[in-house]
């Protein structure tokens, strides 16, 4: 009977977790296409290239994807056995929630562990892929679009007008080429009465081929020629241009140059990264320490005198030269001129020593804001895994509590706990790439808001309580 109601309960979970899986990556694909949509649209690229940026955006989406769909899931299944009253029979029965929900545990547990295993082996190899087609496709130029009546700048150092294009023939008329080639303006033009475009037979190159026209071209002034401007102007019946179609390929960028961003690194090469930022720091602050030494010309500790500069010539004196029993004053053995550039010599060092801490201090925060991105990405890794294990307590009590099923009351719960969650990601983000806040808190903060609640609501479905109730 246990391993029937067992059976029961992870059937009428994972319908719902895998329809809310697949919504959620959905809508977070979708975000993504508005985000990045001004970089996509109108370079032509084929479906294939589309569906690739798609497939690796979705794979970055699967930690919080299954967060979402844990949400709703525990409290649809939860919900749907309170309705029916199937809850109340398990009960009666003698069995607990908790036993109740320990198939949900185990498979939520493997759930967590799959996402652990996404995070932290498929996702950098999705972004870093994703990143460097990305970054191919904003390089590339617009697809090549010749209208009637309209210039077209797509090709470099070239402006294309037609007059008129036969959709049929794709034949030309009143065709004109600019060639800026020597960025100075329109000196060298091409009008032709008709033409054609074709491409070569590797496509490499678009042919551009004009008929009965002419070229004008404006020649360099001559300064022994006064009053004198070369024009040159040729009559063809026949004339042809190549275009190298190779400037709206997309280029396949060398995927090692994004391979240091936090996002694209294991835990393991995470916490290497972060060893070498270590060294980093310590080196800086042994550079800060060798250049203010420089500065200093005395050793008290040991005794030992530098020389001295060279305006001072007695900036040092016998280590017995202030004791009492001598009763001598230091500064009546320096005259005022002395005593003078002393003190402009210590107030230029003391400038140069303070401004050196003030550069190295900026160095030194801001590989701590470096280091902080990598230590945030390691938890972030670790807690979206057990976030769905959060909000399997959090869920399951919930739904067992509004004893409603369906795609009513459990989804507007479940998106509320969701959103809260999500808002708080965001802000423990902020607080530990900016390092105002510990990163173990920034990147927890969402866990150690809903944990309490969680305890919470679960004693209430325990206790068969209100959630309300104050007993």
């Amino acid at each position: 009977m246990v391993k029937k109601i067992d059976l029961l309960v992870i059937r009428m979970f994972i319908s719902p977790f895998l329809t809310w899986f697949l919504v959620a990556v959905f809508v977070f694909n979708m975000q993504f296409l508005w985000k990045y949509i001004d970089d996509i649209i109108g370079k032509g690229l084929e479906v294939w290239i589309i569906l690739e940026l798609l497939f690796y955006q979705a794979l970055a989406m699967i930690p919080k994807a299954m967060i979402f769909a844990t949400a709703l899931a525990s409290v649809m299944t939860l919900g749907n056995l309170s309705e029916h009253y199937e809850l109340a029979a398990m009960k009666s029965a003698g069995l607990s929630l908790l036993r109740v929900m320990r198939p949900l545990m185990w498979a939520i547990g493997f759930v967590a562990l799959s996402s652990f295993i996404i995070s932290n082996y498929a996702i950098p190899v999705a972004s870093l892929k994703f990143k460097a087609r990305l970054f191919d496709i904003r390089k590339q130029k617009p697809a090549l679009n010749l209208e009637s009546g309209k210039f077209n700048d797509d090709f470099k150092d070239f402006s294309i007008y037609i007059g008129n294009k036969d959709p049929q023939t794709q034949l030309l008329e009143q065709v004109r080429l600019y060639d800026h080639t020597k960025a100075q303006g329109n000196v060298s033009q091409t009008n032709a009465k008709k033409g054609e475009l074709f491409f070569t037979k590797d496509e490499r190159y678009l042919v551009v081929k004009l008929y009965e026209g002419e070229r004008q071209e404006e020649r360099a002034f001559q300064p022994n020629k006064a009053n004198k401007y070369p024009y040159l102007r040729i009559a063809f019946k026949e004339y042809t241009s190549l275009f190298d179609m190779q400037q709206f390929d997309t280029k396949q960028t060398n995927e090692d140059a994004f391979g240091s961003h936090p996002t694209l690194l294991s835990i393991g090469q995470l916490i290497d990264a972060m060893d070498s930022i270590d060294l980093r720091k310590g080196r800086k602050v042994d550079e800060l320490q060798r250049t203010t030494e420089t500065f200093f010309y005395a050793r008290r500790d040991t005794g030992e005198r530098a020389s001295a500069p060279k305006e001072l010539s007695r900036p040092y004196l016998p280590n017995n030269i202030n004791d009492k029993d001598n009763n001598i004053d230091f500064y009546s053995t320096i005259s005022k001129e002395e005593l003078k550039t002393a003190y402009g010599r210590a107030v230029s060092v003391a400038r140069s020593v303070l401004s050196q801490a003030e550069n190295a201090k900026k160095s030194i925060s801001s590989i701590k804001e470096n280091k902080a991105e990598f230590e945030n990405e390691i938890h972030q890794k670790i807690m979206n895994a057990l976030a769905c294990l959060l909000f399997l307590f959090v869920g399951a009590p919930m739904g067992a509590i509004i004893r409603k099923g369906g795609f009513g009351l459990p989804v507007l719960v479940a998106f509320v706990f969701f959103m809260a969650f999500f808002v708080l990601n965001l802000m423990g983000e902020h607080l530990s790439k900016n390092a105002i806040t510990p990163c173990w808190i920034g990147a927890w903060l969402p866990v150690m808001v809903l944990f309490p609640i969680a305890i919470w609501l679960t004693y209430k479905a325990l206790k068969d309580k209100p959630v309300f109730s104050m007993r």
